[in-house]
């Protein structure tokens, strides 16, 4: 039988791990977001004729993107993680 030290001890050791997952997902997340911007950046730079407002407008719609697929990328690895926290449980 576990002792409360034994518990508590692998109880924090999960949380780190889970929080050494999160941010390594975070990460990710936030660099493949900034790569779905830099490449739209490209595009609206290379495709531009020039008028102002219509680079602008193209440029705020690439950070849109960008952010837009961080958001998705986070919100998927959330899901994975409540999936496999069920199969945990249910192994237990």
């Amino acid at each position: 039988m576990p002792t409360s030290r034994q518990e508590f001890s692998r109880i924090f050791g999960e949380i780190r791990e889970e929080f050494f997952r999160f941010a390594g997902n975070y990460s990710k997340a936030v660099r493949n977001g900034a790569d779905v911007t830099g490449k739209k950046i490209v595009e609206a730079v290379n495709t531009s004729d020039r008028l102002s407002d219509i680079l602008v407008g193209k440029l705020i719609s690439a950070v849109r993107s960008g952010v837009q697929y961080a958001g998705e990328e986070m919100m998927k690895s959330g899901m994975d993680f409540a999936q496999q926290m069920k199969e945990k449980e249910k192994k237990q």
